[in-house]
Formats: C-alpha cells, sequence, structure tokens
C-alpha cells in the first residue's frame, strides 16, 4: 500500500535525506523484505501455535469455547491474511528472480502496481491494517473501562480507512479512477488511509500507555526491565513503531519502504500475538500454581491496567 507513496515529489529537505536511502534500488528492497518477511514470519507462526495451546491447556473443559471466542477468531483471520501476504511475496520474489532474464523486467514486474499479484498483496496489507486497528481500539476500550467515548474517534478512523483502502484496491484493478499504473505515481487513496490509519495506532497505543502508567500497581518481585517490556507489549508498540518507520522511509522517498511495508502485516501480527502470549503465560504460570497448592479456583488473568482489564483480557 505504501509504495505508491515513494517516488512522490518531495519538499527540498526531504530530498537531502532520501539521495543516502534510494540506492538501495527496488530489486535489493524486495529481496530483503522477502527474508526480512520470512523471518518475522517464523516468529508469528510460533506465536500462533503457542496460543493455540495456551487456549487448549487453560481449561480443558471449555476447549471448544475458548477456539470460538472473538479474539481468537480475530486472532485466525489474521494469521490468514498475514500467511497470504507471505506466500505472495515469495510468489513474486520465485518469479521475478526465476522467470524473468534481465533485471530491466524483474523491475518492470516489480514496478508493475495493476500486477493481480501486487493487487492480492495490498488486499491483504489493508485487511492487516484494519484489523490490527481494530484489535488496538479493543484493547484501548478494554483499559479505559469500557469507555465508548474514548474510542468515537479511533473508530470513526477504522471506518474511514476501510472506505479508502477499498477504493484504493478498487483504482488498482481501473487506474482511471484514480490509481497508479507504477509506484512512481502517488495516489489520494492510499497516502490518506495510511495516514488514519497511523494516527489511530498512536492514539491509541499513547492512551493505552497512559492509562497503564496512572493505574497499575507495582507488581511484587518484578524488575522495571520486565515492567517496561510488558507496558510495550500491552501498548502494541511493536506495531507503532514500524507504522512509523514506514512512514519514515516514504516521507524520505526511499525503497527502503518497500521492505518495511511488505513487512508491516506480519510485524502486526507479531504485534498482537505477543499480547495474548503474554496472558497465556500467565494463565500457564497460575494454572501451576493452582496445581501445586492444590486449589480448584478460578484464577484471575495477570495483566496491567484496571481491575476490568484483567477480566477481560483474553484471547
Amino acid at each position: 500500500m505504501m509504495k505508491s507513496l515513494q517516488m512522490r515529489a518531495a519538499l527540498p529537505s526531504s530530498r537531502i535525506l532520501s539521495s543516502t536511502m534510494q540506492d538501495i534500488g527496488i530489486l535489493p528492497a524486495n529481496f530483503a523484505g522477502i527474508v526480512l518477511e520470512s523471518c518475522f514470519y517464523g516468529a508469528f507462526v510460533l506465536l500462533f501455535i503457542s496460543n493455540a495451546y495456551f487456549l487448549a491447556a487453560r481449561d480443558s473443559g471449555k476447549t471448544r469455547r475458548n477456539f470460538a471466542s472473538l479474539m481468537f477468531l480475530g486472532a485466525a483471520g489474521l494469521a490468514l491474511v498475514v500467511t497470504i501476504h507471505w506466500v505472495i511475496v515469495i510468489y513474486q520474489g520465485f518469479f521475478a528472480f526465476t522467470y524473468l532474464d534481465t533485471k530491466a523486467a524483474e523491475n518492470t514486474f516489480y514496478l508493475n502496481a495493476t500486477h493481480w499479484t501486487e493487487i492480492i498483496k495490498q488486499t491483504c496489507l489493508l485487511l492487516s491494517l484494519v484489523m490490527g486497528d481494530s484489535f488496538l481500539i479493543y484493547r484501548l476500550w478494554i483499559f479505559w473501562g469500557r469507555n465508548r467515548y474514548i474510542v468515537i474517534f479511533p473508530i470513526g478512523s477504522l471506518i474511514a480507512v476501510f472506505i479508502l483502502g477499498t477504493l484504493y484496491v478498487v483504482s488498482m484493478w481501473e487506474p482511471k479512477l484514480g490509481g497508479a499504473r507504477t509506484y512512481t505515481q502517488p495516489t489520494f487513496w492510499v497516502g490518506a488511509s495510511f495516514g488514519l490509519s497511523f494516527l489511530t495506532t498512536i492514539y491509541g497505543t499513547g492512551l493505552i500507555v497512559f492509562r497503564i502508567v496512572r493505574t497499575r500497581t507495582k507488581t511484587a518481585g518484578e524488575s522495571p526491565l520486565m515492567a517496561l517490556l510488558a507496558i510495550l507489549v500491552e501498548s502494541a508498540a511493536l506495531q507503532t513503531f514500524w507504522l512509523t518507520v514506514v512512514a519514515i522511509a516514504d516521507f524520505a522517498g526511499s525503497y527502503a519502504g518497500l521492505i518495511a511495508s511488505d513487512t508491516l502485516p506480519v510485524v502486526i501480527g507479531v504485534s498482537n500475538l505477543l499480547i495474548h502470549t503474554r496472558v497465556g503465560l500467565g494463565w500457564s504460570r497460575a494454572s501451576s500454581a493452582s496445581q501445586r497448592s492444590g486449589s480448584t479456583g478460578k484464577m484471575s488473568v495477570p495483566t496491567f491496567g484496571s481491575d476490568s482489564t484483567r477480566q477481560d483480557s483474553q484471547v
């Protein structure tokens, strides 16, 4: 989605920054994206399997109910989108570097914004952005005690991102609608949808961090480093950081933005699964403690935030 912004006319100040980054080239950038996304995808698969195990081991009598929960179904849907995106990226690399004979042909292939593989890939990117923003909004709503007013802006932004992103994908099929045939041509749809998603992520992450720092009490025996790590995981800071990297690279007009945007869906997936894994590990420790003590009571989920957050933060 972000590739169409990368070679736009830049301000004089950004030209200075981009002059040292544009030497990467489109082929090395795509090759680096394949390698980096594959590494992230391996971690994503391990996290997804771990979360499935935690759900199954949490309560054997409610396994089916746990796997039918809205959050797990959402994570499974995101896993499907991330997998399709990764498969398309691998296919593009295999096709370009195996069947195309010249660098000119490979460049033309990767610059073609209307190729069916690129349309599918950008659709997956759009879906991952929408799903990632949805998960973040849900956690923001939970952390702020189900305050509906706190999520008015991000929900409106999410709807706008979906509409603008859909128009962008449609314009790829028909460039006359304002799309672009190559990534050297900017479009309004992609810029607006990414900008709104970026604002939503910054807004949600900032308010979650503020709420955690303001309301949580120190856990006995918890080191400051572990507390900081938990805050970063709970607030989806990885997703926010990666969106920021994409924004900087695109503002600089660099092909490095290809690397960041191609890996964005799997980074969104990893960021959300880290939250679920943290809670799952809490369940695992609580379950082990319960078995050692012989307790049969219901264990609470250890997580940061208010009491309502502890009760509702589950996969």
